[in-house]
């Protein structure tokens, strides 16, 4: 599927007064499935699984404010607790009240709070099953790249004015195999620049910050989720991968993991086949 029909196939959604690209397969048939994107990426990163998981479910993804095709304000003070209710918004004006998540990246993070507000009885729905791909599920393990210490530094505002799409590429190469297409790299750039999102990744990136703020309460959430959870990893990752995949199954054991050996830190887009293959076994 190209950019230009993923957002053809969208609407946007009000939250707070920001615009929230969404996008439903629209099936209601189906039992629901919410997709949650990485930084700095957006919903698009799905696009190669779309097809397949569309068959059995109704798919909802959207961009996070500061994300792909949403709004990316210059003042706002971007928070996981945020995302997270743009989630239940987005879900709630679609009517749903039961789903899976199948998250990535900081959307891994995004879904922990959300597990953490289910364990309170605090969420406006319920999910089924979870299905996270390579995040940072536990700052002890996260092995950030140098361009996101720079980005964390009081030097991001500046890096970021400096970031072009040849170092955007550099940076995905180093940390995903070689089945990452370049068109996916062009489409990360333009999702990215969109709305001149480049110029706000220092912003979005305060996320790190929160994992180790709230470890005790994400983690926890992790060990204490009613739901189902499946991880799947490619574990040649240097940010997330096989080193925190034995974390997880050190602290969280007793849910499905599935090592993906030869991917990275997008293993939905270097390898859609063996991650789709990995989900439907669960």
């Amino acid at each position: 599927m190209q950019l230009d029909d993923w957002y053809a196939g969208g609407e946007f959604l009000d939250w707070q007064g920001h615009a929230i690209f969404v996008r439903d397969s629209g099936e209601r048939s189906k039992p629901a499935m919410l997709l949650i994107h990485g930084f700095p990426t957006a919903s698009y990163d799905f696009h190669l699984l779309w097809p397949r998981l569309s068959e059995t479910h109704r798919l909802i993804a959207f961009d996070m404010l500061g994300y792909g095709y949403s709004d990316k304000p210059a003042t706002w003070v971007h928070s996981i607790f945020n995302q997270a209710s743009i989630a239940e918004a987005v879900l709630k004006a679609k009517g749903v009240g039961a789903c899976a998540v199948f998250a990535h990246d900081v959307g891994d993070t995004v879904t922990q709070e959300l597990m953490a507000r289910q364990n309170e009885g605090n969420l406006g729905f319920q999910m089924t099953h979870i299905t996270l791909l390579n995040g940072g599920l536990f700052p002890e393990t996260h092995r950030p790249i140098m361009m996101q210490k720079i980005m964390l530094s009081p030097l991001g505002a500046i890096f970021t004015r400096l970031t072009t799409q040849e170092k955007l590429s550099t940076n995905l190469r180093k940390i995903c195999s070689a089945g990452l297409s370049n068109a996916d790299i062009q489409a990360a750039w333009q999702l990215l620049s969109h709305k001149q999102g480049n110029l706000r990744m220092h912003l979005l990136i305060r996320y790190m910050t929160e994992r180790r703020d709230h470890r005790d309460r994400w983690v926890g959430a992790l060990q204490c989720s009613p739901a189902p959870i499946t991880l799947i990893d490619g574990v040649d990752d240097p940010i997330s991968g096989g080193h925190m995949v034995d974390r997880f199954e050190e602290l969280v054991p007793g849910h499905r993991v599935v090592r993906l050996p030869g991917l990275g830190h997008y293993p939905h887009l270097e390898d859609p086949g063996r991650v789709l293959a990995a989900f439907q076994s669960s």
